[in-house]
């Protein structure tokens, strides 16, 4: 949203960061918009957006009309003089997005009488896998955080057919869970190593999770051994976009095609916050099935009891979410 609002210079850092060199802007926001209609009123997948305009400002036609038809975003004009009554009104919206799982994500010291705009976009997933674990089977395991120190884990554990690969440029193996009445799945890598994330963070840079994709992984005997886990986490993304080379945005900023008038904006501050939570029937849901039947060839042990990353994606292996989880 705030790449359609920039111009000149920060345009550009912007492209060049986001890797949207040589492809229109306007075909990166109508590719936007088809995952936004598909996931429109969903049950597993909700995606929200809206932009807060301080009091007597308004927005471009243009600008207003992108929000509008292609982020699906509604526009509200709010008092930034009244930190905290108009922050507790962002925060209320965030959690009616996200089920009540992402709090005070805007700080009311944060906004002052000099701030003109406010951003926020919300992704809220919850899913039950398409072949549950059966809640029976979970006992408590050791799992490495390095060589060799470890900590306590509730272990998941269930066998059957499903969709893996060795993956040797990550020297690492992947598996793909489905979740039941959509296309999203999470997608799991596995360092062969203990002490394997490092390297394979840095691996997945140009590695495209596409190739994933369709006959990416094949359809194989597995006992999957999984953690149990949550994570919340929250992060300022000034200084990472920064290093992309998103500089001008934060200072000398031109967007210019967001707010009528002239007067000069910039960005403060990027804050992203997210909370996951993996287990038995899927994420934050309740149920049980069956566990799958095993063919008679030898079966793959998917063992994640160390370091691992992990992305929930599409059908074309998009991802939606991604983090590791490294224990705790």
């Amino acid at each position: 949203m705030v790449r359609m609002g920039a111009d000149g210079e920060t345009a550009a850092e912007m492209d060049d960061g986001l890797s949207l060199t040589g492809q229109p802007v306007e075909k990166v926001v109508d590719n936007y918009h088809t995952i936004l209609s598909k996931y429109d009123d969903g049950k597993t997948l909700k995606i929200a957006n809206k932009i807060y305009v301080a009091k007597d400002y308004d927005l471009k036609d243009t600008y207003n009309n992108v929000l509008t038809n292609n982020f699906y975003s509604a526009v509200e004009n709010v008092d930034f003089g009244q930190g905290a009554k108009t922050a507790k009104l962002m925060n209320s919206w965030v959690e009616s997005k996200t089920d009540n799982t992402i709090h005070d994500i805007v700080s009311p010291t944060s906004l002052t009488t000099d701030t003109r705009l406010v951003l926020l976009s919300a992704i809220y997933f919850k899913g039950n896998w398409e072949k549950p674990f059966d809640l029976k089977y979970t006992e408590e395991e050791d799992f490495y955080i390095d060589d060799k120190n470890t900590v306590k884990v509730q272990m998941m554990f269930k066998s059957g057919m499903m969709s893996a690969k060795e993956i040797s440029e990550l020297d690492a193996t992947a598996i793909r869970l489905p979740y039941r009445d959509c296309d999203l799945s999470m997608v799991i890598i596995l360092p062969n190593e203990r002490n394997g994330l490092p390297d394979l963070v840095e691996k997945l840079k140009t590695f495209s999770l596409a190739s994933l994709a369709g006959q990416g992984l094949r359809r194989r005997g597995v006992r999957l051994f999984l953690p149990k886990f949550k994570a919340e986490f929250e992060v300022v993304l000034n200084e990472p976009l920064k290093k992309l080379g998103m500089k001008q945005m934060f200072s000398q900023a031109n967007l210019s095609n967001m707010l009528q008038g002239i007067e000069p904006l910039q960005v403060s501050d990027v804050v992203h916050k997210a909370f996951i939570d993996v287990n038995e029937v899927g994420t934050t849901a309740a149920g049980v099935t069956k566990i799958g039947i095993m063919t008679r060839t030898r079966p793959l042990d998917f063992r994640a009891n160390h370091p691992f990353y992990y992305a929930i994606v599409n059908e074309n292996s998009v991802p939606l979410f991604q983090g590791t989880f490294v224990g705790k």
